[in-house]
């Protein structure tokens, strides 16, 4: 897949943030020492993190080369890195693996949500939102419209660029 454009993100950066805060505030952590962010973004999602646990030590992980960029520029004082999130593994267990509208990329997810918990340090926390948007009718006519046309095969199966989320008791 091509690099995703964080600049592009970001102009739906309040609509992108909500459902990240929604998810932080679920989170029953009083004071985590070690926090990773999986599929950080332009660090938006990192910088609630940040201000929610200010003596933790944050690292924020993507594949995307300009959303590392612009995470970085927006938060000069935390680590980020370049991973996979299917292949990473912590120098330290975390007290907190964060992921807001990531995992969704990430496929195999029977065999990714076990490796993830056992990353975590006892009482750790495992945060974990993902959009079920693929059977919504606009994704299905943009599938449509991706499949025909010259485009086509530029495009690929759009369809299979995401693993299909399971329902919650299969998790």
């Amino acid at each position: 897949m091509a690099d995703w454009n964080a600049a592009l993100y970001r102009q739906f950066e309040d609509e992108r943030t909500r459902p990240a805060q929604e998810l932080l505030n679920r989170v029953g952590l009083d004071d985590p020492r070690a926090i990773v962010d999986l599929g950080c973004g332009p660090g938006n999602s990192t910088e609630l993190l940040v201000q929610r646990f200010p003596k933790a030590d944050v690292l924020g992980l993507d594949t995307s080369d300009d959303m590392l960029a612009s995470a970085k520029e927006r938060l000069p004082d935390c680590r980020f890195i370049k991973a996979d999130i299917a292949a990473w593994q912590p120098e330290q267990a975390p007290d907190l693996l964060y992921a807001n509208a990531a995992l969704q990329w990430v496929p195999d997810h029977t065999a990714l949500f076990p490796r993830l918990l056992s990353l975590l340090a006892p009482g750790g926390c495992l945060a974990v939102q993902m959009p079920d948007t693929l059977d919504e009718l606009s994704h299905r006519l943009m599938r449509e419209v991706a499949a025909r046309g010259p485009w086509a095969s530029l495009i690929g199966d759009a369809g299979a660029k995401r693993a299909k989320r399971q329902p919650a008791a299969a998790y």
